[in-house]
């Protein structure tokens, strides 16, 4: 009878050296490592290559670029696509005790609320992609400070650790806000002007918004200022003008239909709002954009007016 053999336990006593709260290599991945679980947070990057995480009892392709994190207790193990040697697949690995998160959070106020969240036995695993490529630098840095040893190591990589956790907690936030059409039930501040960012073409409602958000309209008001410096209502704009100017200089789309493509039917008022952006008409505008064009670049580039 062919039963699968239950996962190995890795414990930190095993890989965290003394007064060493952190552990982090860059590993290729093979067939050898049995599906495991362990007593820390893990958090791996996919750096170079393609294969498969098998975790908690599913089969999830990964390739270059993917981030998962992965609580305390759950089972999983990664392996390459194929067993060639010209193809495989390499990873960083981050390894932390849970409870060092939390001393963090309390010793750096704006973490806290992060820390809390992500060393929280309810949270499940989850990925994000590095669409940018902010993380691969970050980890490569966090490998060669961990690997080097030099003086003030420790401090530098402790300030990798919560820059890579709270990108997390942003890229995933996008994520979410991305995967659908209309706001989660409940969106962070941060997740408020991702969902903004993705959708200021549809009617957006400071009250609508401000309610996903658990706050009253006066909270979120004055939290959205601080965070962006500028009104619910200026950003929105500067971010439907900014895309106007975009489409009037590198698309053949008529005035009119760029106006409704960012969510303008008043043409009279679109045409008020483009001239507060930019200084000129549209019209202006785009013969300027032309490569014989003239336009301030000053002008140009300045955010909407509070």
């Amino acid at each position: 009878m062919n039963m699968k053999r239950p996962p190995m336990i890795m414990t930190g006593h095993d890989l965290f050296e003394a007064d060493m709260p952190i552990f982090v290599n860059r590993a290729y991945e093979s067939f050898d490592l049995r599906e495991h679980a362990h007593d820390f947070i893990e958090i791996t990057y996919v750096s170079e290559g393609e294969g498969m995480h098998y975790i908690d009892g599913e089969a999830v392709p990964v390739q270059q670029g993917a981030i998962w994190y992965i609580p305390e207790g759950r089972s999983h193990v990664f392996r390459p696509r194929t067993t060639k040697k010209d193809r495989p697949l390499i990873v960083y690995n981050c390894l932390f005790k849970t409870a060092y998160l939390t001393e963090l959070g309390a010793s750096i106020p704006s973490f806290q609320a992060i820390a809390a969240q992500y060393a929280a036995q309810s949270l499940q695993f989850f990925e994000v992609k590095d669409t940018r490529g902010e993380f691969h630098a970050l980890f490569r840095e966090l490998f060669r400070e961990y690997s080097r040893r030099t003086e003030g190591f420790l401090a530098i990589i402790t300030a990798l650790l919560v820059r890579i956790v709270t990108g997390l907690h942003r890229q995933r936030g996008h994520q979410r806000v991305a995967d659908g059409a209309s706001p989660p039930s409940l969106l962070s501040l941060e997740e408020s002007i991702a969902y903004i960012d993705r959708h200021y073409a549809t009617e957006l409602r400071l009250p609508d918004i401000a309610a996903q958000a658990s706050l009253s309209e006066r909270q979120f008001s004055r939290l959205f200022r601080k965070q962006t410096g500028m009104s619910f209502t200026a950003y929105v704009q500067n971010a439907r003008m900014e895309e106007a100017c975009r489409l009037l200089a590198a698309s053949r789309l008529s005035v009119s239909d760029v106006a409704a493509q960012i969510g303008y039917a008043d043409m009279k008022y679109f045409h008020q709002l483009f001239k507060r952006k930019t200084g000129v008409t549209p019209r202006a505008y785009r013969g300027a954009s032309s490569p014989n064009g003239n336009l301030p670049q000053q002008r140009q580039e300045a955010p909407f007016p509070d």
